[in-house]
């Protein structure tokens, strides 16, 4: 009796499991291109940061550039350790691509080991994120 009891439970339990398995994936692949701009500000409006690791705030966008939220930079306040901070949050965030005006030889480093690309621009982070997708589906790759 107790035999079957656990077939049965284990047997039930099994759907269950695949279902969420296929949910968690579909949300991972519809948000995993999301692109991440350090900036001063925490509007679509701000400057962008001069340096990544040290961004007040880091403005998310879809793919196609638009606006999901602004994030306080959680490593703002950690010494030499900043680059690990950022990388778990554009991790978290599920960004491929990161925008700022320049990235220290240590985030280098760990967004290349985390196929996060990088680009160095400076100006505004709404007026960049647009004539940087203009350009990547233009096929130009700066």
């Amino acid at each position: 009796m107790w035999l079957l009891l656990l077939f049965s439970t284990l047997f039930l339990q099994t759907p269950l499991s695949m279902s969420v398995t296929s949910h968690s994936d579909k949300e991972s692949q519809d948000q995993s291109n999301n692109i991440a701009i350090a900036t001063v500000g925490n509007s679509v409006n701000s400057e962008i940061s001069t340096i990544a690791g040290r961004a007040p705030y880091y403005l998310i966008f879809n793919e196609n550039g638009v606006y999901l939220k602004s994030v306080k930079n959680p490593a703002l306040s950690r010494g030499r350790s900043a680059s690990s901070g950022v990388i778990d949050l554009l991790l978290k965030e599920s960004c491929k691509i990161v925008i700022a005006g320049q990235f220290g030889d240590k985030m280098q480093y760990q967004l290349k080991a985390n196929k996060i690309e990088y680009y160095q621009r400076k100006g505004i982070a709404d007026n960049v994120l647009q004539t940087f997708i203009k350009s990547k589906s233009g096929g130009n790759k700066q």
